[in-house]
């Protein structure tokens, strides 16, 4: 099996068209599906796409690498995750902390200034890159 990263793309609806174009251009694709996502309560999109890296790769704009709990369909970053368990373990970063990921079901944890914020996602399109 390849080795693949999570990309998000984080867009509008005026130009997530030219942001997917962009994308199947530059990257090798693991799978055709590139997901997109509305984020509640703004009108920004998030384009969700797994990538084969390589050693030169360069990502569009407004990229981050992140990952997913597939359970609850959650996306998060690991600093925004280390930020959660610290805020919710007392002030101290622990592995072993558990996440009740139903907490954050359909949505993507990101960092912010003060630490972490948590944005809820809506499915908007499913495009097959074929």
């Amino acid at each position: 099996m390849k080795r693949t990263q999570l990309l998000c793309s984080f867009t509008d609806e005026e130009m997530f068209e030219t942001a997917v174009e962009r994308i199947t251009n530059i990257h090798e694709l693991y799978s055709n599906k590139i997901f997109i996502f509305k984020l509640e309560p703004s009108n920004e999109l998030v384009i969700s796409y797994n990538i084969v890296p390589h050693p030169n790769i360069s990502f569009i704009s407004n990229t981050i690498l992140v990952h997913r709990k597939k359970e609850t369909n959650t996306m998060y970053t690991i600093n925004a995750l280390n930020n959660l368990i610290i805020t919710n373990n007392g002030g101290r970063l622990n592995k072993n902390y558990r996440v009740d990921w139903d907490e954050f079901k359909n949505s993507i944890i990101l960092t912010n200034g003060e630490g972490y914020k948590v944005l809820k996602t809506n499915l908007y399109r499913i495009i097959n890159s074929n």
